[in-house]
């Protein structure tokens, strides 16, 4: 009975080992009996351990002599995502629950076994830093979120600190707070008025050379009353002065005078585009009041997506446009693995589902410690460079209305 000794408690060593649980960051050393802590376990998922298969083989002991063989290393444990949204309770319920719609269908297609904690924000900055404490003391690994402006401007202005690492989903007005752990994503009107702006000079003549005589304003901004059309303007007016651009601001309410009044303003001016400021219907009465061989340029609010864009595209013709692919190809490869959604939304609606699956893939590239890569996104080509920029770039995809239709031109760079 003595020989057999040494095996038996090799065995019973191997037994308790496999039990144990593994840490998330690296393996433990080889182990030595340690008696249990008495302070209690932190909340987190339970894990059901796999039972092995029948006739699986106990482990080989090393016999006296033979070369030690490295144990393997555990395999890497699935990541733990704190979701961080507006609580049903507030006025962005239903943004907040279409985002996390598109992060599940996103989660569901990804195999990575990923964890995915839902935490509900009330509004304010001591909220935010409750949620993101909360989501580090129940095991997460990061927190996704954010969603609404004032909250990410709490965590891009330094009044609230994160816990871990945080991937936001929405861009704050200035990131200088921002931890280097923290990515900021989102999808911004103000940004995609500066790439059409860009993309508009990249096409038109160049301007008259520096010392020539001031000329009158090649272009006009179309301003429409509503607060969203009032930020559109003003992004479109900063992008063309950085460009060294002037341009002529027309507020815009629609009606028959008003259009009147446009088609005589634009008659008597010498203009080469016209950016339109406007939401989808507005611009849809305003295209024809315009000279055809105008050129138009607007931001992804003229298409609404569906059926209704089908229904605006032909008093929209020749308005150059970006959005996102999840809108406007329906074949790329992104879009094509990732579920739709369950039921019938408006084009916002699908902008912020697709938000929700990029921000679930940033997230799972983030965790792992990547600060330098790229996704071919259903938000666009995303590029993340931590060491240069906090924000995650978005190039979304050029279109133009067209015969009717949403013609793709490439990619808005």
């Amino acid at each position: 009975m003595q020989r057999c000794t040494p095996w038996l408690a090799a065995c019973a060593l191997l037994a308790l080992s496999s039990c144990a649980q593994v840490p998330t960051t690296q393996p433990p050393p080889a182990p030595a009996p340690q008696t249990p802590s008495s302070a209690p376990p932190p909340a987190a998922p339970i894990v059901q351990a796999e039972t092995p298969a029948a006739g699986a083989q106990p482990a080989t002991v090393p016999q006296p002599g033979a070369a030690a063989q490295p144990a393997p290393l555990p395999p890497p444990k699935p990541p733990t995502i704190a979701l961080i949204l507006p609580a049903q309770t507030t006025p962005f319920a239903r943004a907040a629950e279409t985002v996390r719609q598109g992060f599940f269908a996103a989660q569901s297609v990804s195999g990575t076994n990923a964890t995915i904690q839902l935490v509900e924000l009330e509004e304010g900055p001591a909220q935010l830093a409750a949620a993101l404490k909360s989501a580090r003391d129940r095991g997460a690994d990061i927190a996704v979120g954010p969603l609404t402006r004032d909250a990410v401007n709490a965590l891009g202005s330094g009044r609230v600190a994160a816990p871990l690492p945080v991937v936001t989903l929405n861009l704050p007005e200035s990131d200088i707070g921002l931890a280097p752990h923290v990515l900021a994503f989102g999808v911004s009107i103000e940004l995609e008025a500066r790439q059409i702006v860009a993309a508009a000079l990249r096409e038109l003549p160049m301007p008259p050379p520096v010392g020539a005589p001031p000329a009158a304003p090649r272009f006009m901004v179309i301003v429409g009353e509503s607060p969203l059309a009032r930020r559109m303007g003003n992004a479109f007016r900063d992008a063309l002065r950085e460009a060294g651009q002037a341009a002529t601001l027309y507020p815009m309410r629609v009606s028959y005078d008003t259009l009147q009044a446009l088609s005589d303003a634009i008659a008597a001016a010498r203009l080469e585009a016209v950016f339109l400021a406007l939401e989808a219907r507005d611009a849809a009465a305003v295209r024809p009041r315009l000279p055809p061989a105008l050129r138009l340029y607007a931001t992804s609010q003229v298409n609404l997506g569906g059926a209704e864009a089908a229904l605006l595209a032909p008093e929209l013709e020749g308005v150059n446009f970006v959005d996102m692919p999840w809108l406007l190809e329906p074949d790329h490869l992104a879009v094509v693995v990732h579920p739709k959604p369950e039921q019938a939304l408006s084009g916002e609606l699908q902008r912020l589902y697709a938000l929700g699956i990029d921000a679930f893939r940033l997230a799972i590239e983030w965790v792992q410690g990547r600060r330098s890569f790229g996704l071919d996104g259903v938000t666009g080509a995303l590029g993340v460079d931590r060491d240069r920029s906090a924000r995650v770039e978005r190039v979304p995809t050029l279109a133009v209305f067209r015969n009717g239709k949403v013609e793709r031109r490439g990619l808005a760079r």
